[in-house]
């Protein structure tokens, strides 16, 4: 038994002493600053698709900043016929409830421009759905963000919106953080190179950590000399105690 413990000190230091050099040599890149975006109810940025449409104001990052009268009569007649284009749809997204601290899984966005009922179809089905609505632009734009997450787009995240299939927007979500986290999925009507915002969602996720998850975050935290002295001490610990060991014997 003691000797297991001594080898197990032993395997412990030398993986220590290595993640920690790699550190050094790598540097602790700060992975939340890297993390974009999304999800779980929908929170509709327009209470009703048509009255919003129809009597909101025009958004301050929708419409620029006009200093004369004529000019922003100008822009107003431009919003006002650009929402007359926009298209109401069936919109879908999928995430999980559960994920585990360190372990990628996929976030999922469909729009249903095809004038079907629904657009959750064309989700993986594997996680939770919401079904909405949304008024659409003929490009869409969709983000993922969450700050206790690394989020990868596997899409493009600006498509145009296809009559023959379902648009499909994926991410891929790495938990940092354990606990219940917020994910965020935002959507917007392009015009031109400005943005309406017409969607959003908010889920939540359980993020799980197992006893290993746990080892890595607290290596992660240290910083890589702490982590490189621990595995030394480790190291040697287990090296005098095989020593002893066989010498008693």
């Amino acid at each position: 038994m003691l000797r297991l413990i001594f080898v197990l000190l032993i395997l412990i230091g030398l993986a220590s002493v290595g993640f920690g050099t790699m550190q050094m040599l790598t540097g602790t890149p700060d992975r939340r600053a890297a993390s974009e975006a999304v999800v779980s109810e929908p929170v509709d940025n327009m209470e009703s698709s048509s009255r919003s449409l129809s009597d909101s104001t025009p958004l301050p990052d929708f419409v620029p900043s006009m200093q004369e009268n004529d000019d922003a009569m100008t822009v107003q007649t431009a919003n006002g016929g650009f929402l007359d284009t926009l298209k109401e749809v069936p919109i879908a997204h999928e995430s999980p409830t559960n994920a585990r601290f360190g372990r990628a899984f996929e976030v999922t966005l469909a729009v249903d421009g095809t004038g079907g009922e629904s657009a959750a179809d064309a989700l993986p089905g594997v996680g939770r759905v919401v079904e909405s609505i949304a008024m659409i632009s003929a490009d869409v734009e969709a983000t993922l963000s969450g700050d206790a997450f690394e989020i990868t787009p596997v899409t493009p995240m600006v498509q145009s919106i296809s009559p023959l299939t379902e648009n499909v927007w994926r991410w891929n979500a790495v938990p940092l953080e354990a606990g219940t986290q917020s994910l965020t999925i935002e959507v917007f009507a392009l015009n031109g190179d400005r943005r309406l915002p017409i969607r959003t969602f908010r889920d939540r996720v359980e993020v799980r950590v197992s006893a290993v998850g746990q080892a890595i975050a607290l290596a992660d935290a240290l910083s890589p000399v702490a982590v490189v002295i621990g595995g030394i001490g480790s190291l040697i610990a287990g090296l005098l105690g095989i020593f002893r060991f066989f010498r008693e014997r």
